[in-house]
């Protein structure tokens, strides 16, 4: 029984979401629309799109002179490489896997070059837009962990059409990918720097684009995971909060007393995304877990709708969900369940940081006394208007006192000389 299982292979990149985060929003994790890949073909209420995809096919192959044999031959050549991607054994035939594979491959192109260039339909693929109740489902389900195919064999068939584009042109497949999913990731730049060869599938490109622009070197030693006080505690003893510079959302930095978080965009797809990115990293790469260690961070900064407030105050937020307490839940919903690599915490240098700060009396002192007397304009008038008629007062009593003093002197000496 033993000998009969299959090796594991080092090329896994496409998991099930573990089941302690799975259990705790089952929908997250499963497609509502459309499928792509083996782990959830068949499903009843996915069937709806089948024959959308095969006329995609027809259309894809009719526009670009491409024959299906062609097409079935390269992705036969690639099988046992795909099945390799998926952690766990697929039980389907060659044919119907390498069927699932170009079928779903060639939706998942057509897809992405409609979105970029507005392609109209001709005469021999008319019928094939999909209709725009369906547009944000499809797009949704492409970012699912579950549902993925490995980039490579979409890159692959991509260019098996279009040569010209890996040859010529300045846009390639993988920036078109990013452009489409812009929309529904935390980031709103298109990164430079990411070429065809890293990306795994699309959730790892979108994590691939979320990454600190400084990525972190390996701790020799594990170290004390270190959190830090929420943003409320952290005014009160003299942190600033402020929107940082930076593109990359988690390019989070600190300076004698001034915390810079840049601007994230928080919507309805924000949890679905970061949910799957997390599970990804629990899976793939638990020890270079950037997403689950930006999760926490701002997870510690929020306890209560007070905490915030003062990040969208601060410009941190843009909250465009219901009320700001789903904010604070959400991140804190976001951490449940996950197991992580604390002692390898990308934050953790910037976390000792502040927790030195906020343990200086002084810096609490002067945060109060800017709270309570220097909060506005008005205030700053009073007190320096008390002050100027304290150090008035002060001069009148010193120069009623000395007056005083010479009156007394004098007639101290009239009364001496007579």
């Amino acid at each position: 029984m033993i000998d009969a299982l299959p090796p594991i292979s080092p090329d896994h990149c496409i998991y099930r979401a573990p089941h302690c985060v799975h259990q705790l929003n089952e929908g997250a994790y499963t497609p509502q629309t459309v499928s792509i890949g083996p782990l959830h073909h068949g499903k009843e209420k996915l069937l709806g799109m089948e024959e959308q995809k095969l006329r995609y096919l027809s259309a894809f192959l009719g526009r670009y002179k491409l024959s299906l044999e062609d097409c079935i031959s390269f992705v036969r050549g690639l099988e046992q490489r795909v099945r390799d991607c998926y952690s766990e054994s697929i039980n389907l035939s060659s044919d119907k896997f390498v069927t699932i594979i170009l079928v779903d491959s060639i939706f998942i192109i057509l897809v992405i070059l409609w979105y970029n260039y507005f392609m109209e339909p001709n005469e021999t693929d008319s019928g094939l837009q999909i209709p725009d109740s369906l547009v944000d489902g499809v797009r949704r389900d492409m970012i699912l962990l579950e549902n993925q195919i490995p980039y490579f064999v979409i890159e692959g068939l991509f260019n098996l059409a279009f040569p010209f584009y890996r040859e010529n042109s300045e846009v390639f497949f993988v920036q078109l990918s990013i452009r489409y999913f812009g929309s529904v990731s935390l980031f709103d730049h298109i990164p430079q720097t990411i070429s065809e060869s890293e990306v795994k599938h699309f959730v790892d490109l979108l994590r691939l684009c979320h990454l600190p622009s400084a990525l972190r070197i390996l701790p020799q030693n594990w170290v004390k995971f270190v959190t830090i006080p929420t943003a409320r505690d952290l005014q009160e003893v003299g942190v600033s909060i402020r929107k940082g510079e930076s593109n990359n959302v988690f390019d989070i930095q600190y300076a004698k007393g001034v915390l810079k978080i840049p601007q994230v965009g928080i919507q309805d797809d924000s949890e679905i995304i970061l949910r799957n990115l997390i599970a990804f990293e629990m899976c793939h790469c638990p020890s270079d877990s950037y997403i689950i260690d930006y999760v926490v961070f701002m997870d510690s900064l929020m306890d209560t709708p007070q905490d915030v407030d003062i990040l969208v105050q601060d410009e941190i937020f843009e909250n465009f969900l219901l009320d700001r307490g789903s904010v604070a839940t959400l991140f804190h919903n976001l951490t449940s369940g996950v197991f992580w690599s604390a002692g390898n915490y990308y934050y953790h240098g910037l976390c000792q940081e502040i927790n030195e700060y906020c343990k200086v009396p002084c810096n609490k002192w002067k945060a109060i006394l800017k709270r309570d007397h220097f909060s506005t304009p008005w205030r700053i008038v009073a007190i320096v208007a008390a002050v100027i008629l304290l150090v008035l007062t002060s001069i009148q009593t010193v120069c009623s006192a000395s007056l005083f003093c010479i009156k007394a002197c004098i007639c101290y000496c009239n009364y001496e000389s007579g």
